[in-house]
């Protein structure tokens, strides 16, 4: 039986497709934002005069994944693109209720297929799937649930534990997830005949959620992946220098949950001559809260897929104290491109002893102390860095498709 993919956003969902397709699996691929040069809104990167137009295919690159067959993919985003704006410009509270109405729009946009009368199971994504698995299981098609976050009843646990140190690190957005939002999670799960997530950290918060046996019964750990063609063409990591500062490396939502407070904190202890900080993404922490670090930071906003391989080569460890993760793709690229990983043990457990530290607790002085550790001991980061790319062909996309396919046939799909 064929499995169709569909998320309204990205995520690792294209990567799912592709696996599908080499598969000769995919019934199709449902997305808001796929690059087509040739079709709206992608030409007008063509048209429009510099610097809109080299801005446009910077972003457009982003949702490029020339691999898939266009045949196979379906897309109706306007709303996604708007929603993308939105987030751009800071106004949050307009983003989340566009992520909603883009949801259930995306929904009716295959909800024909899911009546048609071809078999085919359903591969989702959590917050964009249960419209269309109530659909789905009223045909009897088979549902998996991709959650690609943890239960966000054990988040907002999370979260209330670091507010009243860290409250002025949060935007409003960030402190709590909405009771309406956790209890359509819980309905997904119910639909799902299996619930996928990316790390045994992300199952253990569904387990302590929902003491369901049935729901624990669902779930399965698959790990996902990098993409290793992307990652293909970089040079073997060369030594540290020995008397310049180590460069260390922070990428992804610039948030509270993912630790970044910590990584401040850290640096502003550690002289300029012995460390340098690189944030690449979003910063979604207030500007005054951020201003007594900027000086100590090299800041880059959120960038092309395409360019995340060189700015992770050029550095030399990747950095991830998060509190609450469903996985962490971005630390399986970091070991692809020669990244030593300092990393808390709620996300995708990608470190091991030969190629960094996992963190006993999430503090600024574990991550302190961390950073100082390979500062200190610039072999030892040098043999962290040598392993790393050996260790990150055990997340390739080869390997990913391989567990997709053993898995559909442990399911009978």
């Amino acid at each position: 039986m064929n499995v169709a993919v569909f998320h309204p956003g990205t995520q690792h969902s294209w990567q799912t497709a592709l696996a599908l397709q080499q598969l000769q699996r995919l019934e199709w691929y449902a997305t808001s934002i796929f690059y087509q040069p040739n079709r709206l809104p992608y030409r007008l990167e063509r048209i429009l005069p510099a610097p809109i137009g080299p801005r446009l295919h910077q972003e457009f690159r982003r949702f490029s994944h020339p691999q898939l067959d266009p045949a196979l993919v379906r897309t109706a985003g306007v709303i996604e693109w708007i929603e993308r704006i939105a987030r751009r410009a800071n106004l949050r509270g307009l983003a989340v209720q566009l992520d909603e109405l883009g949801n259930k729009r995306f929904s009716a946009s295959i909800a024909a297929d899911l009546t048609s009368s071809r078999p085919f199971a359903m591969w989702g994504y959590n917050g964009s799937s249960l419209e269309s698995f109530e659909l789905a299981r009223a045909n009897g098609r088979r549902c998996i649930l991709d959650r690609t976050n943890g239960d966000f009843a054990i988040y907002n646990q999370k979260m209330a534990q670091i507010r009243d140190a860290y409250g002025a690190w949060f935007l409003p957005t960030e402190l709590e997830i909405a009771a309406s939002t956790i209890a359509h999670g819980r309905r997904e799960y119910e639909l799902a005949d299996t619930i996928l997530v990316g790390s045994p950290f992300a199952a253990a918060t569904i387990r302590e959620a929902v003491d369901d046996p049935v729901t624990a019964a669902k779930l399965r750990v698959l790990n996902y992946c990098y993409d290793e063609a992307l990652f293909a063409n970089l040079t073997p990591p060369r030594p540290v220098d020995r008397s310049g500062p180590v460069k260390f490396l922070f990428m992804g939502l610039v948030i509270p949950r993912k630790g970044i407070q910590h990584v401040l904190e850290a640096i502003a202890r550690i002289p300029p001559s012995a460390a340098h900080l690189t944030i690449v993404g979003d910063m979604m922490i207030p500007r005054k809260t951020f201003a007594p670090y900027a000086d100590r930071v090299t800041h880059i906003p959120t960038v092309a897929r395409a360019d995340v391989p060189k700015i992770m080569h050029d550095h030399h460890v990747l950095m991830l104290p998060s509190y609450f993760e469903g996985a962490g793709i971005v630390l399986y690229e970091a070991l692809a491109s020669g990244c030593a990983l300092i990393q808390s043990r709620n996300c995708a457990e990608a470190v091991t002893p030969g190629t960094g530290i996992m963190l006993d607790s999430i503090d600024t002085e574990s991550v302190y102390a961390a950073m100082m550790a390979a500062i200190e001991d610039r072999d030892r980061l040098d043999c962290w860095r040598a392993a790393a790319p050996v260790e990150a062909q055990n997340y390739t996309f080869g390997r990913y498709r391989d567990n997709i396919a053993a898995m559909l046939g442990e399911l009978g799909i």
